[in-house]
């Protein structure tokens, strides 16, 4: 898994360092920690909670990635075609005195809501499968060049 900004698609990447500079001038720090993804990657997420630990931890060593722990063994994905293995999506977390913060609702509200702004989607909105480090570009299957 990549979090290289310069292999988004290039659309999405403008907007990305648009997001990143609001952040920054609202005095909120981020980290980018995940971009694009291969589809092998993606299947192996995809995997997790749906097969046996053993059959999850096979398919991420083909995809280069950790085995996990059965308590890891949850569902992350609910996508086997990701918007990430085109670019078009990353994961992030923001930063408070240089330490990553997970559970922080105000300011994961305050990201979101920049996104948003930009036309973007963020995953913290969905309903199903709220995904707070999660933006996409808006309907991002009419940006896939096949």
């Amino acid at each position: 898994m990549e979090n290289n900004l310069e292999k988004l698609e290039t659309s999405f990447k403008k907007l990305v360092y648009k997001f990143l500079s609001e952040c920054q001038r609202q005095g909120i720090q981020v980290k980018i920690y995940n971009t694009l993804r291969t589809k092998e990657e993606q299947y192996a997420l995809y995997l997790q909670g749906r097969a046996p630990l053993e059959v999850v931890n096979e398919a991420r060593k083909r995809a280069k990635l950790k085995p996990i722990t059965q308590s890891e063994n949850k569902i992350v994905t609910y996508l086997k075609d990701s918007p990430h293995c085109y670019g078009l999506a990353f994961d992030f977390v923001p930063i408070i005195n240089g330490k990553v913060v997970w559970n922080n609702k105000e300011i994961w509200e305050k990201c979101g809501k920049i996104a948003e702004k930009l036309g973007l989607e963020w995953g913290g909105r969905w309903k199903n499968f709220p995904d707070k480090p999660h933006i996409q570009m808006k309907n991002w299957k009419k940006y896939i060049r096949i």
